[in-house]
């Protein structure tokens, strides 16, 4: 943790805005530029650079109307009806490379015949045209079809010359539809579906379960493209069973690690840091906390900020930017009930609010350089 520090420090320092010559990080520390080329991307001068700046950022102060308006549903113990249907209703789909196993009572002869698909044993395989050839029932479009209606349609063919066949398929090797689990789990690795609807909670036992360093409240499910956030710590730990889903061909489990969701406190506190989120979250207070409190020589006690990008809004604000005021210790009650998110930037500053616009010159070019830091490196 401490290299991961010292190379996002050192980008930070170097991405900070050029005050009259000099870079500036925190007030009252410079680097001397003179002498020095100092480059600006597509030809702009810094005051274009924090003109733009300043248009993307927005200031909200902490206070009890915020958190409220910030505070995301309590999870609770709640059955899952929907899914419980789904796994009622649920059929499995032949596809292309499953092999099945057709047999018809009380006629040995013809049972002594299988299709013998290369490296598939005995069995008839669904072709790469989705059909099954069997004797006297010929081609069968399989693919998408369940087993009793394959049965069907080979006993309605079969009756033909058979009275009243009396047929057993089943499925010998499941090969067609699949899920792939990966991340912090112990057994990474794709997943055939069978006859036994899967579920999201089924398939992270199937990898072996957790690992410790499994992030449980941000695991991504994805199908058709779409990402959803699933959060597992409010089904293990709360019975939120709503939070459980049936799994498809093609659908994607990825449990990201705690060591991706971190947040940074720096400027005037007891000690910067890195904060890794654990399972149960992290308030402001915590962080601050963690960070040895803010210092009572240096810092304003209403210069503490959190800087988060965001999604750009429709007014063109991708960087939002929260204020509490520690001038009243009361507002730390505050701090306990404002969440931090991954890659949130925790600033205290020695400047009075007054000169926001300095500071906000200093942080927000050290803000958008960390996720560019954290790619380059780790």
């Amino acid at each position: 943790m401490n290299l991961k520090f010292t190379l996002l420090l050192s980008s930070l320092l170097l991405s900070a805005c050029a005050n009259n010559g000099n870079i500036s990080f925190v007030p009252g520390s410079s680097l001397d530029m003179k002498n020095k080329q100092v480059v600006y991307a597509d030809n702009s001068t810094p005051e274009m650079s924090q003109a733009e700046l300043n248009q993307r950022a927005v200031i909200y102060p902490i206070n009890l109307s915020l958190v409220q308006q910030m505070r995301e549903p309590e999870s609770y113990a709640r059955s899952n009806p929907a899914l419980e249907a789904q796994k009622r209703n649920y059929r499995y789909r032949l596809g292309v490379g499953d092999v099945l196993s057709i047999k018809i009572f009380n006629q040995p002869d013809f049972n002594s015949y299988q299709q013998v698909g290369q490296n598939n044993g005995q069995g008839t395989v669904v072709d790469e045209s989705g059909n099954i050839y069997y004797p006297l029932a010929g081609k069968v479009q399989a693919r998408g079809k369940s087993l009793a209606e394959i049965q069907q349609i080979i006993t309605q063919r079969l009756a033909r010359y058979y009275k009243n066949p009396q047929l057993d398929v089943s499925i010998l090797q499941y090969r067609a539809q699949s899920i792939s689990v990966n991340g912090a789990v112990k057994q990474s690795g794709k997943f055939p579906l069978n006859d036994v609807p899967l579920t999201l909670l089924d398939a992270i036992s199937l990898a072996g379960g957790l690992t410790e360093a499994a992030d449980t409240n941000n695991i991504k499910w994805t199908r058709n493209g779409r990402d959803i956030t699933i959060s597992l710590q409010d089904l293990l730990q709360r019975g939120d069973a709503a939070q459980n889903q049936l799994l498809g061909n093609g659908d994607a489990i990825y449990v990201p690690s705690r060591a991706d969701v971190q947040v940074y406190v720096m400027g005037e506190v007891g000690k910067q840091n890195v904060i890794t989120i654990d399972n149960n979250g992290l308030n402001l207070t915590e962080a601050l906390a963690k960070s040895e409190g803010i210092s009572q020589s240096f810092s304003n006690a209403t210069g503490v900020f959190v800087i988060r990008n965001t999604p750009r809004d429709v007014n063109g604000k991708d960087i939002y930017v929260y204020q509490l005021n520690l001038k009243d210790a009361t507002a730390y009650a505050l701090g306990t009930q404002f969440k931090l998110k991954p890659n949130d930037v925790v600033y205290v500053t020695a400047a009075p609010v007054t000169r926001w616009n300095r500071v906000l010159s200093q942080i927000m070019p050290s803000v958008s350089s960390i996720s560019t830091v954290k790619n380059a490196f780790f």
